[in-house]
């Protein structure tokens, strides 16, 4: 009989730092805690974690569980890599001031 966990561990490291699912998965598509972590490869410890550091967006809660929309996952996503990229800029251009 196969072991789903196992081939889902199996799954995860084959593609690890690939997050495809939430891409595949519709704007409105309803993820619970227990699934993120899943789809991120870590425990649901860490999901809690990345919410305090602002890595992702707080849930809300549906049934008394955690919950997101794809849509705010990869909003927040998003968002964050543009200011990163502002902010990469911004300190390119400080460097080019300094360049003789």
């Amino acid at each position: 009989m196969e072991n789903p966990k196992q081939d889902n561990l199996a799954h995860n490291k084959l593609y690890s730092g690939i997050v495809r699912h939430l891409g595949d998965l519709p704007d409105g598509a309803i993820i619970n805690e227990e699934a993120l972590a899943q789809m991120f490869g870590r425990c649901q410890v860490s999901i809690k974690r990345a919410i305090q550091r602002g890595e992702l967006p707080p849930p809300v809660k549906l049934l008394g569980m955690p919950v997101w929309t794809t849509e705010k996952i990869l909003t927040h996503i998003n968002k964050r890599l543009d200011l990163a990229k502002k902010e990469e800029e911004k300190t390119r251009k400080k460097f080019e001031d300094f360049d003789i």
